[in-house]
């Protein structure tokens, strides 16, 4: 609009959508770097906070798929008995194939579950799964990230070889952890996370 506002701009620093234990522990993701926001921009968290707070995430490492998803299903359930509402609760995976299997894991033991990518509306009732690509711009109360381990974060078909190009492999790498980091950040009240196998190198253990 032609008005000059330099010297007279202030960033937002205060969070009012995650904890500020979801924020402290999504924010070891990103090791200090920018984050991309997955919106043709980036930020850095310096003075981030929050003035929310609640419990810190819970990490679980199982022996199998499976058994992560019997896990991923009897969280889900305590959430619900608390009173959360079922589309008040999400579920991210980095690849759909394990999004289709948790719905329909989360749907045998009768929980409502919609796919983000079905276009589901306010009044469809169920749980959201979502890659987690597609929960950008959106938030939840309870928020579960599931299968974070080694060979899906990073994602080695996403980044470029350090012996190939180093700087690509910097910026490829910045774009993993913010991945993670913008899916953590989209619950504000309770963050689970789930792994088989080894869990991610990105994660903050």
């Amino acid at each position: 609009m032609g008005v000059n506002v330099a010297g007279r701009s202030s960033r937002l620093r205060i969070n009012y959508r995650s904890t500020q234990e979801i924020l402290t522990w999504s924010s070891a993701i990103m090791t200090g770097e920018k984050i991309d926001d997955l919106d043709e921009g980036s930020d850095t968290l310096d003075g981030y906070r929050s003035r929310l707070h609640g419990r810190n995430p819970a990490l679980a490492s199982a022996s199998s798929q499976a058994v992560e998803l019997d896990r991923l299903v009897g969280k889900v359930r305590s959430w619900l008995d608390a009173g959360v509402d079922p589309s008040d609760i999400a579920v991210a995976t980095r690849f759909h194939d394990l999004g289709a299997r948790a719905k329909q894991r989360l749907m045998d033991d009768d929980i409502p579950t919609v796919a983000l990518k079905d276009g589901p509306d306010a009044s469809q009732p169920g749980v959201r799964v979502a890659t987690m690509h597609a929960m950008k711009g959106l938030e939840f109360r309870c928020v579960a990230l599931i299968g974070v381990n080694e060979r899906s974060h990073p994602l080695e078909a996403a980044v470029t070889t350090a012996d190939l190009d180093r700087i690509q492999h910097e910026i490829d790498m910045l774009s993993e952890r913010s991945l993670l980091f913008v899916a953590c950040t989209r619950a504000r009240e309770d963050l689970y996370l789930s792994w088989h196998s080894t869990p991610s190198p990105l994660l903050p253990l």
